[in-house]
């Protein structure tokens, strides 16, 4: 650890959070680990990269978590259906160089394709 950041949430706490608590938690996170010169993350022991230049392991994780919540949850399989050939749009404005898992609309338009 380094002692010139603070870690305001455990990973079993950020675990639980929901929306813009979770994002700000991420926010924080992402900025220690800046401050640490940590570029990479890690989940089930294993470690990759949080921005590669194309799509890997942590975009797999984010689509799949993204396909058992449609799957598991039949009111946002229904909602998702519901938007028909609708191109998704996020509410807010993405960053021009956003990588492929931060793209949810695009992940979730993929998901709709595949679920019909």
């Amino acid at each position: 650890m380094s002692p010139d950041v603070e870690w305001v949430a455990t990973r079993e706490q950020v675990a639980q959070m929901t929306a813009f608590e979770a994002k700000r938690a991420g926010e924080l996170a992402e900025q220690n680990m800046a401050r640490m010169g940590i570029t990479w993350v890690s989940f089930g022991g294993e470690r990759f990269e949080y921005r590669p230049e194309r799509p890997g392991r942590h975009y797999a994780l984010i689509a799949a978590a993204m396909r058992e919540k449609v799957r598991q949850n039949p009111d946002v399989r229904r909602a998702l259906l519901s938007t028909g050939d609708l191109a998704l749009k996020p509410d807010h404005r993405e960053e021009a160089a956003a990588r492929a898992a931060w793209r949810y609309c695009d992940i979730l338009m993929q998901i709709r394709g595949e679920v019909r």
